[in-house]
């Protein structure tokens, strides 16, 4: 739920008006987490069980003629870690004595990745009859493509993260970049096309401190184009992306060091279907990656059904993924459920669990001791939600 604070219209010299809001609208999600990791179990309060907490900034100003100009800014925070939103605890294990020094035990639970102001989506846009031009650090239509394929957003049970290791996702945004939207082309189609431009030394150390004067010495290419249908009870959507960093050097600039990077592709389809009380999801994902030598040395697709139902005050989902890696042969199943008891229209209380199969070792999971031939997990969480 939005809240305007400001609305104002500002008299221009020429007597012409312009209407400027800012709302402020967000989410705060937490509670008890446990995760089994076979040879590992840990358990404790946590956050992020349904939603990512997070504060988002909104301008909106009506320049007439059908314009509108408009600038978003996403805060993701740690709602249990003060020394995560500080910059000051980004891994497993650390802890922080009362009186604010560096404490001699574990904390028991991850502490999540540093946290700081304006860390998540930033875009500023122009909108009109042409459709939508932004520029920023704007979100990829992967993440949309994982959105759309199941109801558990990106927390526990949507295989969303290293944690799982189910769902091929491409980076969640990037720096730097510009997207454009087209208006509604026919029924409930759009097309979303986003692009950054390369920077890069091509192997040369003569050029290490490329482009430092835009704040970005080396970056990949970003090219993304989707198609986007939502009318009615239907959302789909189709996604390619890719990043290219095959000539960019993976080290930070004034070293001269010539380590490239690979070219990445992501390809998606995605969607879902309401039929009233009931909401019906499937999704395909595929991530390839290709080395600077031309050697692939990542191939993983990933298949998603999963289903809502919404009964009163109750809210029921489940879901089912499988994910396999063509080049290892191996392969990772995760089976979730989820539950939600509405409070109010913006609060519930949650209950998230999944269960990973993953006897080959699909993926590696960081912090975490694991049982040789035995790397199959559960997260189950309990918690509340609240939305403003």
């Amino acid at each position: 739920m939005k809240k305007t604070l400001i609305a104002i219209a500002a008299l221009a010299a020429t007597g012409a008006f312009a209407q400027s809001t800012v709302t402020i609208d967000g989410v705060v999600d937490a509670g008890y987490v446990n995760y089994n990791i076979k040879a590992a179990q840990v358990g404790g309060i946590d956050r992020n069980l349904s939603t990512t907490s997070q504060i988002n900034f909104r301008v909106a100003s009506d320049l007439g003629g059908g314009l509108k100009a408009t600038w978003h800014s996403e805060t993701d925070f740690v709602v249990t870690s003060n020394g995560a939103n500080q910059g000051t605890i980004s891994n497993v294990g650390t802890s922080t004595a009362s009186n604010g020094s560096a404490g001699t035990g574990t904390s028991g639970l991850t502490n999540g990745t540093a946290s700081t102001f304006m860390n998540g989506e930033q875009e500023l846009a122009l909108a009109g009859s042409y459709g939508r031009i932004g520029f920023g650090a704007i979100n990829n239509t992967a993440l949309v493509a994982h959105l759309y394929s199941q109801p558990f957003g990106t927390a526990i049970g949507s295989g969303f993260s290293a944690t799982s290791g189910s769902a091929v996702t491409a980076n969640v945004r990037n720096d730097n970049t510009m997207q454009y939207t087209s208006p509604v082309l026919a029924g409930g189609l759009k097309i979303n096309f986003i692009n950054r431009k390369a920077q890069n030394a091509a192997g040369s150390a003569a050029n290490a401190n490329y482009n430092a004067s835009l704040g970005a010495q080396q970056q990949a290419s970003v090219n993304s184009l989707a198609a986007l249908y939502n009318a009615g009870p239907l959302n789909v959507v189709a996604t390619r992306d890719i990043q290219d960093a095959t000539f960019v050097n993976s080290v930070t600039a004034g070293t001269g060091a010539t380590t490239l990077g690979s070219r990445s592709t992501y390809t998606a389809l995605a969607g879902n279907y309401n039929m009233g009380a009931a909401t019906v999801y499937g999704g395909w994902q595929n991530g390839q990656s290709v080395s600077a030598a031309g050697l692939q040395t990542v191939n993983q697709t990933t298949v998603t059904l999963a289903a809502q139902y919404v009964m009163g005050v109750n809210t029921f989902m489940g879901s089912t993924q499988r994910a396999s890696k063509s080049l290892a042969g191996t392969n990772s199943n995760l089976f979730a459920l989820g539950y939600e008891y509405a409070l109010s229209k913006t609060t519930a209380v949650v209950a998230r669990y999944e269960r990973i199969q993953d006897v080959a070792g699909f993926v590696s999971t960081t912090g975490y001791a694991t049982t040789a031939g035995n790397n199959d997990r559960t997260r189950f969480g309990l918690g509340l939600r609240v939305g403003f």
